[in-house]
């Protein structure tokens, strides 16, 4: 019987890194894509792939694996309302629980978030008011393991901290997205902060494939994104390289530290156990640049 691999969220940023990298080494025709409303999609190679819409889709039969990805971010608390947001992403992790519980998968993978964390305390979030976002991360991640546990499957979860990419959305929420934007359209990049802002970064495809390759190997594991580290006024100068003429702006640096990222190595060790090479920042931006201009109106 032909074996599957279910990906949630499919049509979003993170589904198409995955769907790009699933399609080097898997069967295109062997995946089963569920996004938020069963429209088609085209990946790099020019193949159009059918989606199901994930809330109402049937489980589906022999099920090698799920990369559940399915989620609303964090930016859709405002447009939704504080009520709507929790409801709606707690309906996406019901469903992610029915689907391992009927499908029985026999590895799964789970994209979740270093704002599980509060940022104060380095404490794992309890606060759903001050955080809805990372607080449903953390029951997702529960809830997650429960249903796996019942059917046996190993669970690798992965908490995203920052990350690059060739289907990353433009969202000034993001560092690398503003600089880009603001890069093409007003030959200008501003560094809003004076303080030091420390991050680290990981391609967001390369991330996928590490997940899923530890995943399929058996493992068990819940680890940080990790990737490389970087000042965010250097990271400025990382994209200002692919527009002439960028002026960089940034105010009168000050004595603040701003420095939300994992401090483990433990990803890095896991790709090397899996067999995947990191890219260095540079091709990180370089990428995520091309994917950017390639969206931006003419």
């Amino acid at each position: 019987m032909t074996k599957r691999i279910a990906v949630s969220g499919a049509t979003g940023w993170l589904g198409r890194e995955t769907i790009e990298k699933l399609s080097l080494s898997f069967p295109l025709e062997n995946l089963v894509l569920y996004s938020s409303n069963g429209r088609n999609i085209e990946n790099n190679a020019g193949a159009a792939l059918p989606t199901e819409s994930f809330l109402p889709a049937i489980p589906c039969e022999s099920l090698e694996g799920l990369i559940h990805l399915a989620f609303l971010t964090r930016d859709k608390v405002e447009s939704l309302g504080f009520s709507d947001f929790v409801s709606i992403n707690m309906s996406l992790i019901s469903k992610a629980c029915a689907i391992i519980e009927e499908s029985k998968p026999k590895w799964i993978v789970l994209v979740s978030s270093g704002a599980i964390f509060d940022r104060n305390s380095g404490e794992l979030e309890t606060d759903i008011m001050r955080n809805p976002y990372g607080f449903c991360k953390r029951i997702e991640e529960a809830l997650v393991l429960q249903s796996a546990q019942k059917v046996g499957a190993n669970v690798v979860i992965g908490r995203l901290w920052g990350a690059t990419g060739e289907f990353m959305p433009y969202n000034p929420a993001y560092a690398v997205s503003d600089f880009i934007q603001t890069a093409h359209t007003k030959k200008k990049i501003v560094v809003k902060s004076g303080g030091s802002v420390i991050r680290r970064y990981v391609d967001a495809g390369e991330f996928i494939e590490v997940l899923v390759k530890a995943a399929a190997n058996g493992e068990s594991i819940t680890i940080n994104s990790g990737g490389t580290k970087i000042e965010i006024g250097k990271l400025a100068e990382l994209v200002a390289e692919h527009f002439p003429n960028i002026e960089i702006v940034r105010p009168v640096q000050d004595d603040l530290l701003d420095d939300y990222f994992p401090r483990d190595s433990d990803f890095e060790i896991l790709a090397g156990r899996v067999g995947v090479m990191l890219s260095d920042l540079q091709n990180q931006v370089s990428r995520t640049v091309k994917g950017h201009i390639a969206a931006f109106p003419d």
